[in-house]
């Protein structure tokens, strides 16, 4: 070897040396990654297994208006200072109540041109009956000849026929001037008004949603090991933020037949009556499935959070388990089995000890080997 190439190695050596003392400086002065554990254990509590559901109305539509205008007028209603607003998301209707009203100069036109149409029409059929009824006179004592009898008879039909279709013309334009009105299909509850006075409107604008909340539902999502046990009819307690202390009580009235292919969940909806209007559409509700119906679980439940992707297997799972070395405290990473879903839970079928301290809270921060700071 020369005494380049010598020179050269040395180079090499001693920077990967100062690399390696720069790399021990910087990994032993950084942070620990905060994690939190919890032991694992089999859950043998008889605890009902919570879920959460979102409330939405009975039956919940869009308004829209029939012909195209200008929005000129609003429904007013009295606001709790006793004087007159627009009409807004919040405020209840009645099935008839015209919610606003368009104009347009062009189908007002439309209905004057076909009122003169049909005047024109009646006066051009009262003239075709005058002449075929002459025309009949003349015919029977011979005074025609049948030829112009037909052509009489033809005019006279014709103008029957005009007379009609003038009127059928008629009727749609005043039909449309009739639309201008939009009304209330339901009673219910505004959830959004999109328009407002000057607004130009048409049959693809959602003017109104109106909601009918005396009855709502709430709908929640379960895993396969559940919905078997779940039928039409079963009641169900359910719980808010809003009222804590109120227990809301419905029946199960809608099983979904398949899962969600995304969530793979079936959807479940609940009746419950509304009455008084507390329930408002978008509440989140809390309820409880007993461990008996909720199903039974084939091991220790862990949280969601808590797992990951194997890096031995793709299609598998693991969790962080924490280890002892010495002083320190680290992450190994350990695959596992798992098993159903139980609301926010799953099941470990196997791959853990007993008495495993799993990371519960950070597993998505930290690598297989990382020194980690257990926090309570």
């Amino acid at each position: 070897m020369t005494w380049q190439a010598a020179l050269r190695y040395g180079l090499a050596i001693g920077v990967l040396m100062l690399t390696a003392c720069d790399s021990e400086e910087a990994q032993e002065s950084a942070p620990l990654q905060p994690v939190r554990a919890a032991v694992l254990t089999e859950d043998t509590t008889a605890s009902d297994i919570r879920y959460s559901a979102n409330i939405e109305a009975n039956t919940q539509v869009n308004v829209t208006f029939k012909v195209t205008g200008y929005v000129t007028k609003l429904m007013q209603i009295k606001g709790d200072d006793g004087t007159e607003r627009a009409v807004q998301a919040g405020d209840r209707v009645k099935k008839g109540d015209i919610l606003a009203t368009v104009d347009s100069k062009d189908i007002r036109d439309s209905l004057t041109q076909a009122d003169s149409q049909v005047a024109a029409a009646q006066a051009n059929l009262n003239k075709g009956k005058q002449d075929y009824d002459r025309a009949t006179t003349l015919f029977k004592s011979g005074s025609m000849t049948a030829p112009d009898y037909d052509s009489a008879k033809q005019e006279y039909e014709n103008a029957v026929a005009q007379l009609e279709n003038a009127k059928a013309a008629q009727k749609i334009a005043r039909n449309n001037v009739n639309d201008f009105d939009l009304v209330a299909p339901l009673d219910g509850v505004v959830l959004q008004r999109n328009v407002d006075v000057g607004t130009l409107a048409n049959p693809q604008t959602v003017a109104f949603v109106i909601a009918d909340t005396n009855v709502v539902k709430a709908v929640f999502g379960v895993p396969d090991s559940t919905v078997q046990s779940l039928n039409i009819g079963d009641s169900q307690n359910l719980t808010t933020q809003s009222y804590p202390e109120k227990v809301f009580t419905g029946k199960i009235s809608e099983i979904a037949p398949s899962a969600d292919t995304n969530s793979r969940v079936f959807d479940v909806k609940v009746n419950i009556d509304n009455g008084d209007g507390l329930l408002k559409v978008g509440m989140i509700a809390s309820l409880s499935l007993p461990r008996e119906s909720a199903g039974t679980h084939q091991g220790p439940l862990i949280p969601l959070a808590a797992v990951v992707r194997s890096k031995n297997d793709p299609n598998g799972y693991a969790v962080f388990v924490l280890a002892t070395e010495g002083d320190k405290t680290i992450v190994r990473l350990t695959d596992v089995d798992l098993g159903d879903v139980h609301g926010n839970r799953i099941a470990v079928l196997s791959g853990l000890d007993a008495n495993s301290r799993v990371v519960v809270n950070g597993a998505s921060f930290v690598r297989d080997g990382q020194q980690v700071a257990v926090i309570p």
